[in-house]
């Protein structure tokens, strides 16, 4: 029998109270109201830097929202030159927040893997293992790109490019340029582009335009009084919302559309074929360049936990509240109200999040 030193046992891994998934305004204002409810140990972890999402936005992009309404709990948004935030503002208020929370935040730490373990759950990162008895899943609703089929049909001579990595009207060739989408995106960077590029718009219904300004006062002031913004996510008025779609900030497409500066398809792309997309109305519209507008989807295939997704792969949840036992789910659009999917409205869902998930941890861990 051979013999040999038995070194001493490795201790065992340390479980935190709460992780929070994503630093970003979903994730930092839970982890404020969770230090407000009397939770010690909380830790936030997240994939890039704080703010980042933000400035991987294009260059001159201003939110839609005033200031009043992009602030973060807890913490008021600095005064600045314009009516509403830029991008690069609205990442600064984010680090700002996060410096001040007292709470460890670790960037460049993305998920891999989240899976259940005795303790709660394990949540695999590059420099190991993050045990918590609660985990607040926070990273965004829309985090991989969606692109039609017809794009990988259309000839390689046109050029593409998704919204998600448009910067600059720079980054589009000279030329005629065909914007795809019906959102705020599509609208905004059809405007932009039009002042170097022969702009067509091709959208699957007539949009609908929202004035920012109603007798000198900014629309949300009117949105918040008639209660429409914190309106319920299952009321008669948020279904009216949903069932008509989201609002085109501005009347800027609206004008220039009329002018003529703009052109407007009405109609969906359905294929494509050489340097033609082809709409659902049988009609082709030739095309030298594309910007696809169309939006992103959730990626959430690294949550490996049994009952949190649907069969498409989608978060199962109640108001926020997972079926499965201490998860939990932040940021998602109507989560609990018509302005779940603004920055203001993240204050309330936060500290409804908070106070579950407190309930969810022994009293001698708070």
């Amino acid at each position: 029998m051979s013999s040999g030193t038995i070194g001493p046992a490795s201790p065992p891994p340390s479980v935190h109270d709460v992780l929070v998934v994503g630093a970003g305004q979903a994730g930092l204002g839970a982890a404020w109201w969770l230090t407000r409810k009397g939770v010690r140990d909380v830790v936030v972890v997240d994939a890039g830097e704080v703010g980042d999402s933000w400035l991987r936005r294009w260059d001159s992009l201003q939110l839609f929202t005033p200031r009043r309404f992009s602030q973060l709990p807890g913490g008021r948004f600095p005064a600045g030159p314009t009516p509403t935030p830029s991008r690069t503002e609205m990442a600064g208020h984010l680090r700002d927040h996060a410096a001040r929370l007292g709470v460890p935040v670790r960037t460049a730490t993305p998920v891999t893997r989240l899976t259940r373990h005795p303790d709660g759950s394990c949540a695999q990162t590059p420099d190991g293992p993050v045990h918590a008895r609660q985990v607040v899943l926070a990273v965004g609703p829309f985090t991989r790109p969606q692109v039609p089929a017809a794009a990988q049909q259309l000839d390689p001579a046109v050029h593409q490019l998704h919204s998600s990595r448009y910067r600059r009207p720079a980054d589009v060739p000279p030329g005629p340029v065909l914007v795809v989408g019906a959102g705020n995106s599509a609208a905004q960077l059809a405007v932009e582009l039009a002042a170097t590029h022969q702009v067509t718009v091709v959208a699957p219904r007539e949009p609908r335009f929202l004035s920012e300004r109603r007798l000198g006062v900014s629309v949300y002031w009117w949105l918040l009084l008639s209660g429409l913004l914190n309106a319920g996510s299952d009321s008669r008025v948020a279904r009216g919302v949903r069932r008509r779609g989201d609002a085109i900030g501005g009347r800027d497409l609206a004008r220039l559309r009329d002018d003529g500066a703009i052109g407007w398809l009405t109609g969906r792309v359905v294929g494509a074929e050489g340097a033609a997309l082809r709409l659902d109305d049988g009609r082709t519209v030739g095309v030298s360049a594309v910007l696809w507008c169309t939006g992103s989807l959730p990626e959430a295939g690294w949550v490996d936990v049994p009952g949190a997704l649907d069969d498409a792969g989608l978060s199962l949840h109640d108001r926020g509240a997972s079926p499965v036992p201490g998860l939990h789910w932040m940021g998602l659009p109507w989560q609990t109200r018509v302005n779940s999917s603004i920055i203001d409205g993240v204050d309330r869902d936060a500290r409804r999040t908070a106070r579950r998930v407190r309930d969810g941890v022994p009293a001698r861990q708070k």
